[in-house]
């Protein structure tokens, strides 16, 4: 069964350079980087200096040795007592948890070729159904129109193959929702069920039973691996640079039986035990939670440095007589947009794809880069948390707010 969340491969090519500096950066004194955007008003503060910042390395005050004023891939400015010699490539992830494609997801990553991508990025695409890799040999010989296009093409195909059995599912809940609907005493929803293909669907006995079976399925195929996620965030920790994740992501609904309905049902067979008890499975089933650790993921992707921007793709819910489209992202939305904010990334909720990517891409173009050294390091393995403040000022700061002391 294709996991519909993001099933991460981690098939990640043509990184055994970047590994090796990884392991020679292993055996230096070990130096905390933190990369900072500061705005006010929403414009960026270019004049930060390394005697306004304070920063905290679990509460207490540390030094800060380093600065950096860091525009696209290239240094502008530093305020260092040593240089750190910064490696500060970026390695940008798109990753797409979409149901539907939307045409503005290709102005989107035209802007992205045009305006973002410089010599010397590196480019992933991952979706439901596999990782790709821009090569070099593809950058050195295709155009950035050319680029789009296979790009798009690969986003349409695997999110209409990645998406169909979720699609079939959803299509086989509002068939039954209506079906259901129909016993409930809803006489618009029988009016759509008898133009309608029904599926011979017939009495409660059955539908009910089988509306949860579909509900359990459309679950599972939403289930977040938290192993892949923390893997993930292993797997880009080895990296040196910027690791910038764009992850657009699909408001969803699930047809649901209106709760008016399900009073109904409870009053017309009360004297159904068999059939009360089943109407009850469905109000707890409806009771969703959580069912990833999230303070661990947020903590992983600040300790790998990984800036993810959570894109929330709008849309308005369907109108179908007889079935209650309830929104099923709280859970994803929640949890990503935990994430974004432990890790210094942005999260923007938009129904155009393209506007939001555009706000969002461009706070990647500058920012501080940060070095200390902290007094109170011992490799234990315990989680530092970072905080900092501008002296005297009141500005919106975006960083990872923390590191694993390994």
């Amino acid at each position: 069964m294709k996991k519909i969340i993001i099933v991460l491969g981690l098939v990640f090519c043509g990184l055994g350079s970047l590994w090796a500096q990884y392991e020679q950066h292993q055996v230096m004194v070990r130096n905390i980087a933190v990369p900072l955007r500061v705005y006010l008003n929403g414009s960026f503060v270019e004049d930060i200096t390394r005697d306004d910042i304070e920063l905290y390395d679990n509460e207490q005050l540390q030094k800060v040795e380093a600065l950096y004023l860091i525009s696209k891939n290239e240094v502008a400015r530093m305020d260092a007592e040593r240089d750190y010699m910064p490696y500060i490539s970026r390695h940008f992830y798109f990753l797409f948890q979409i149901l539907e494609y939307n045409p503005k997801i290709t102005d989107a990553l035209d802007f992205f070729f045009s305006n973002i991508f410089q010599p010397g990025d590196t480019l992933q695409v991952m979706t439901p159904m596999k990782n790709y890799t821009l090569s070099q040999a593809a950058l050195k010989s295709k155009t950035k129109e050319q680029l789009v296009k296979d790009m798009v093409a690969v986003i349409r195909k695997d999110t209409q193959i990645g998406a169909s059995e979720y699609n079939n599912l959803i299509k086989d809940l509002k068939r039954m929702v209506r079906a259901i609907s129909v016993s409930g005493g809803q006489t618009g929803a029988m009016r759509d069920l008898e133009s309608s293909d029904s599926g011979g669907l017939s009495g409660l006995q059955f539908l009910l039973p089988q509306y949860k079976n579909a509900l359990i399925k459309l679950e599972n195929l939403r289930f977040v691996e938290e192993s892949r996620f923390l893997q993930f965030a292993s797997q880009l920790k080895r990296l040196d640079g910027q690791k910038i994740v764009f992850f657009f992501y699909q408001r969803e609904f699930r047809p649901e039986i209106h709760p008016r309905i399900l009073n109904n049902l409870v009053s017309i067979y009360q004297d159904d035990p068999n059939l009360i008890g089943q109407i009850q499975d469905l109000f707890q089933f409806y009771q969703r939670e959580t069912r990833l650790n999230i303070t661990k993921l947020q903590r992983a992707f600040a300790d790998s440095s990984i800036v993810l921007n959570f894109l929330f793709m709008h849309k308005n819910p369907e109108n179908i007589s007889g079935v209650y489209m309830r929104e099923q992202s709280e859970d994803v939305f929640k949890i990503f947009t935990d994430i974004a904010k432990a890790t210094g990334g942005v999260v923007d909720t938009s129904q155009n794809p393209d506007a939001a990517f555009q706000t969002v891409a461009k706070t990647v173009e500058r920012y501080y880069l940060l070095y200390y050294s902290p007094s109170n390091y011992v490799a234990d393995g315990s989680f530092h948390q970072i905080k900092i403040r501008i002296k005297g000022r009141d500005y919106r700061l975006s960083y990872r707010r923390g590191y694993f002391a390994d």
